[in-house]
């Protein structure tokens, strides 16, 4: 009797079958949907917070190179002040030298005079010898000062 009626009602037996079905696919594809809508809102709100990020990366990376620039730039004004106060020592030490060969001089032609010549050798050869001393010790001051300089200049222009 059971398959008489199956057999029966056959067609509506499918027709509620494949609506079923239908109505399960619908629900799915509703459900997908849905799952679909929510990856997109999640990549939308990862998107703009990507661009967030990078637009603070970009804002506190323009900061840092205007501190790195404001820094050499301090440096190279501390160093040129410095190379300047190098070459002003430089000149005094200069005039000082002059100065003091000079007074060696008149030392020397004062001295001439005297009946010893053993002291007007003494006194040409300490001229001669402290005006070297005096032209070596400018230059490896100059030299030393220059290197300090670089070396300041150098350190105050590294980013820390």
């Amino acid at each position: 009797m059971n398959l008489y009626l199956i057999w029966k009602y056959k067609y509506w037996i499918a027709i509620a079958v494949l609506s079923f079905i239908c109505f399960g696919q619908l629900a799915y594809t509703n459900h997908l949907g849905g799952e679909l809508i929510k990856a997109e809102a999640n990549h939308k709100t990862e998107l703009a917070n990507s661009q967030a990020l990078t637009e603070k990366a970009k804002a506190e990376t323009a900061v840092k190179e205007k501190q790195w620039s404001e820094q050499l730039l301090k440096a190279e004004q501390n160093y040129n002040v410095k190379i300047k106060q190098v070459m002003a020592d430089a000149t005094r030490a200069q005039s000082a030298a002059n100065s003091l060969s000079k007074q060696l001089d008149t030392a020397k032609s004062r001295l001439s005079t005297a009946p010893r010549e053993t002291i007007i050798k003494y006194v040409n050869t300490s001229s001669d010898i402290l005006q070297e001393c005096v032209a070596e010790y400018r230059t490896m001051a100059e030299a030393a000062d220059g290197h300090a300089i670089d070396i300041g200049r150098l350190s105050e222009g590294w980013p820390k």
